[in-house]
């Protein structure tokens, strides 16, 4: 299932505060695969779109090990939020999946915050 909202590439840029490595720049941006790598102290974050499949792959590495990976499919819409405590990149999971939102936050630190279910 594809990603039905997706976020405008400046959104994503602002968010990530790096340029996204673009599989084939030759596609339109919704049915490429758009990788945001950020770099943290001793952390490195990788996190990729795929809006025409709707999956994010999230890894977090720390020296050599990934700390978390993150495989998410049937994300319904994709959002990046600003607002008083920060910004926050929301992913909203098809309604069929019972799944919470997954939200990512990057400052002033890497924060996820989900649920697997809606129950």
């Amino acid at each position: 299932m594809a990603t039905r909202v997706f976020p405008d590439d400046y959104e994503l840029m602002s968010f990530f505060e790096v340029e996204p490595e673009v599989l084939d720049p030759e596609m339109p941006w919704f049915y490429n695969t758009v990788t945001f790598q950020k770099q943290y102290a001793d952390e490195l974050l990788y996190c990729t779109f795929s809006p025409a499949y709707g999956d994010i792959d999230l890894t977090l590495v720390r020296g050599q090990k990934a700390k978390i990976t993150l495989n998410l499919h049937n994300i319904d819409s994709i959002e990046v939020l600003k607002g008083p405590n920060g910004e926050h990149l929301k992913a909203t999971f098809h309604p069929d999946t019972s799944l919470n939102d997954f939200l990512l936050t990057l400052k002033p630190e890497v924060s996820i915050i989900w649920g697997t279910s809606l129950e």
